[in-house]
């Protein structure tokens, strides 16, 4: 399964659209972190800006276009109409009150990671 963590800084799990610089990805097989990559916005930006996308909804999906191969997105909220787009996408989406992507991956893996998508 791979989990898709967005991020500011390669490390604090970002809260917004606006601040997210790119996302870290883990991919786990029983229980362990077996690949670990990262997506920039720069390099999603670029394709936007390729494509001639330009409105908020656009970028939105073109974000959930960059991880279109994780099944889960653990992040610190969204704004509820980028958890309804990450929803209607099929991913699983934690809200985390982690700040940390490690410590919240790991969370995860061990299964105590806490949800709370009122906080969406």
């Amino acid at each position: 399964m791979k989990i898709a963590i967005p991020t500011r800084d390669g490390r604090r799990i970002s809260s917004n659209m606006q601040s997210i610089h790119g996302f870290n990805v883990y991919e786990i097989l029983d229980g362990k972190i077996i690949a670990e990559s990262y997506i920039s916005r720069k390099s999603i930006v670029e394709h936007e800006a390729e494509n001639g996308e330009e409105s908020v909804n656009e970028k939105e999906l073109s974000l959930i276009s960059a991880i279109w191969d994780c099944q889960i997105v653990i992040s610190n909220g969204f704004g509820k109409q980028m958890f309804e787009e990450l929803v209607k996408a099929q991913k699983e989406v934690y809200i985390t009150e982690a700040v940390d992507s490690r410590i919240a991956i790991n969370h995860f893996i061990r299964q105590t990671l806490k949800n709370h998508p009122e906080l969406a």
